[in-house]
């Protein structure tokens, strides 16, 4: 089985406001409407396969970034920073939320496992479409981690990168 350096990870997550609202499967804020999502400790039954030595970016919910610590622990990582990408104009809801984070972990020490230098905690890239992640953030985890690396819950392949997940077509197995 191949092993990953650098993982990133964007769990389709149930956020538990919400969750039970009729309207969760159409409101255009909510993840249900567009692909199904997992409990937290479904997600945690996802192990990556990786590198005694590497490295886990994992995008997490503004609500719920516990969650992320957990998952992170469960998989045997350690959170060393969190990301932000503030996204322009305002999102939907109460708050009007136009931030997303990412918790930046590591597995294993720090010898031989370093982080480049990212230029900042916080990045104005552009939106795409629900729940896509820029492209330059993918160019920032290669500028600051080494290969191999592994998608998890891929929406699309990317050149040089293992992708997994229910919308691509992938051979990559995820331990359970």
């Amino acid at each position: 089985m191949q092993l990953y350096k650098t993982v990133v990870v964007d769990p389709p997550w149930t956020p538990e406001l919400g969750s039970t609202w009729k309207t969760r499967f159409t409101d255009k804020s909510r993840p249900q409407k567009y692909y199904k999502t997992l409990s937290l400790d479904e997600i945690i039954t996802y192990n990556p396969p990786v590198e005694k030595k590497s490295h886990l970016y994992l995008w997490v919910l503004n609500q719920h970034i516990d969650w992320g610590y957990k998952v992170a622990e469960a998989w045997g990582f350690k959170v060393i920073q969190m990301l932000t990408w503030c996204k322009p104009g305002l999102g939907t809801g109460q708050f009007q939320c136009n931030t997303e984070h990412v918790l930046v972990c590591r597995k294993g020490n720090r010898s031989g496992n370093p982080f480049g230098k990212t230029g900042g905690t916080y990045f104005h890239w552009s939106r795409g479409k629900h729940s896509e992640k820029p492209e330059e953030f993918f160019k920032l985890v290669e500028k600051v981690s080494p290969p191999p690396y592994l998608e998890m819950y891929a929406r699309r392949k990317r050149d040089g990168w293992s992708s997994w997940g229910n919308e691509i077509d992938s051979n990559i197995r995820i331990k359970i």
